[in-house]
């Protein structure tokens, strides 16, 4: 049967061969960067050619997700490397019935984690990518279309703490947290040679910068007197946890600078308190 559409729930993404589950998108693009050539005695260009470093924009986003097929890429790559300065490159494939797609050298430029009451806890990733490949062939079949066995992490089961507010006499379990995010953008430079037409590696161009930011409902204890409630600088931890109780996926931000304080109203809502802090990427 001919095809007439490739439909998402037709598309998969993997990595290093393992198909990561909860996808919620794909976006790769490929800008092809020339340097035109002109002789003397002719009035339009005689050629363009490739240059060197042609780079794919490569990006996703997921649930975050737990248990036995749960799987995120850059959170599982990053245990047992350099994380955020590795200069350690990916590779990922996008299958669907019309064939398939294969990312080579892929670097991570951007990382970022949100969660908010009532929705899932989402995570998105971007690279910059040596090279992106079509064939026909390996498509994807119905073996890779079989369910996933795996569960979300629900607002109730994510814990967010903090060293300073406890010193301080709060504590992040009498806050009403109602959202937090995370993102960290890593700019990278291209290590060219000759004989190459793509890069040997891209470096992390430091220092790198994170950013943290967490809302929650004003209340009698943060409306008393603010300043009191929050020291400028700490560490900060959101950890992901299973319906046991054990923490499935942690993410500890150590001297958070405390970079702004706001406070949003609307009619007939509540009082949000948003803090935001950056802090720098060591690992």
């Amino acid at each position: 049967m001919a095809l007439d559409r490739v439909h998402s729930s037709e598309t998969q993404l993997f990595y290093t061969g393992v198909r990561v589950p909860a996808v919620q998108s794909i976006n790769f693009s490929t800008e092809k960067n020339s340097t035109d050539l002109r002789p003397l005695g002719n009035l339009s260009y005689g050629d363009r050619i490739l240059n060197s470093n042609q780079t794919t924009n490569f990006s996703y986003s997921i649930i975050a997700t737990t248990g036995a097929s749960a799987f995120d890429p850059f959170y599982t790559f990053q245990e047992g490397e350099e994380g955020f300065l590795s200069t350690e490159s990916y590779g990922f494939e996008v299958k669907d019935f019309a064939g398939k797609n294969t990312i080579t050298g892929a670097y991570l430029t951007s990382y970022g984690l949100e969660g908010s009451v009532g929705s899932f806890v989402i995570g998105s990733s971007t690279y910059n990518a040596d090279t992106v490949s079509f064939t026909s062939s390996d498509a994807i079949d119905f073996s890779d279309t079989s369910s996933d066995s795996f569960k979300v992490f629900i607002p109730r089961n994510i814990e967010i703490t903090s060293s300073n507010l406890s010193t301080e006499g709060a504590s992040t379990e009498t806050l009403n947290i109602q959202n937090f995010s995370i993102n960290v953008a890593i700019n990278r430079g291209a290590i060219n040679k000759l004989g190459s037409r793509t890069p040997d590696f891209r470096y992390p161009q430091l220092p790198i910068d994170g950013a943290f930011s967490i809302g929650f409902l004003k209340n009698s204890v943060t409306g008393i007197d603010l300043s009191s409630l929050v020291v400028d600088t700490g560490t900060m931890s959101v950890n992901l946890k299973s319906d046991d109780g054990l923490t499935r996926m942690s993410y500890t931000m150590k001297q958070c600078s405390l970079k702004s304080v706001s406070e949003s109203i609307n009619l007939d809502g509540n009082n949000v308190i948003n803090f935001s802090y950056t802090f720098c990427v060591k690992k």
